[in-house]
């Protein structure tokens, strides 16, 4: 079964090469509690984080039965682990037509799974097909089927800026979709490739922002002061922040 084979490459990599990220609380520990708008051109479609409520139907309380954990962790795209919901994946694609973006950011890869599913749907959708780049530390998990013309893997410690390429983000160009499913000092990453960003980009905080507590809602707050609002056609399109990224599909004004 490919889909069997997906998760057995990705833990025999892991198990292989990075054996102290896959206990709980690792950074590749995959047992994550993860599991209607029509007009998207109403004129309150974009918010301030602040003037949002918090609570989500995707919060890890509701992921306790396994048959809906079971369903948000074992999805894939041709095979590889993608760890997206169905929700998301409808909204990503979305987006991606809506936005036309030239270039993709994707931190965190995982297998590749979602880097290739980015790659194809941005060959699908946008007019000018641009670039996907995805930055993780552990590459070695990446699965030799994850390719693409328009994709790059990056071998990249998130937890240290100093690693990103900056003449390649100077180059890369606009409108940018960036997704952060990394975990990785989140708001620090935001605040440095923000100096990338211009006016109309994206930028997608994942998972994170369901605990909600005071930590997320600071960040959440300089994001706010850095210019980005809520859109709230993508955190409310199927019900109140029914997304793993709640109140966290951000656009730079």
């Amino acid at each position: 079964m490919k889909l069997a084979s997906g998760y057995k490459a990705f833990w025999e990599a892991a198990h292989k090469n990075y054996p102290d990220q896959i206990k709980p609380e690792g950074l590749l520990d995959m047992k994550l509690g993860m599991s209607s708008v029509i007009d998207s051109d109403y004129s309150d479609r974009f918010v301030k984080p602040s003037a949002r409520g918090w609570m989500s139907v995707m919060h890890p309380k509701f992921f306790h039965k396994r048959t809906t954990t079971a369903g948000a962790l074992a999805l894939t795209y041709k095979g590889l682990i993608t760890i997206k919901t169905p929700y998301d994946l409808a909204l990503y694609t979305r987006l991606i037509w809506e936005l036309q973006p030239r270039t993709i950011l994707e931190l965190g890869s995982y297998q590749g799974g979602s880097g290739l599913w980015f790659s194809d749907h941005m060959s699908m959708l946008c007019e000018i097909p641009g670039e996907v780049h995805s930055f993780d530390l552990h590459t070695k998990c990446i699965h030799e089927s994850a390719k693409h013309p328009l994709l790059t893997f990056h071998e990249v410690d998130l937890s240290d800026i100093a690693t990103f390429d900056e003449q390649l983000l100077k180059r890369l160009p606009h409108p940018w979709l960036v997704i952060d499913d990394a975990h990785v000092q989140v708001f620090s990453i935001f605040s440095y490739l923000n100096r990338f960003l211009v006016s109309g980009d994206y930028y997608v905080i994942e998972d994170d922002p369901m605990r909600a507590d005071k930590e997320i809602i600071d960040g959440l707050q300089l994001v706010e002061e850095s210019g980005f609002l809520v859109d709230t056609y993508y955190t409310d399109a199927f019900g109140d922040n029914l997304t793993c990224a709640p109140n966290a599909w951000l656009r730079k004004s």
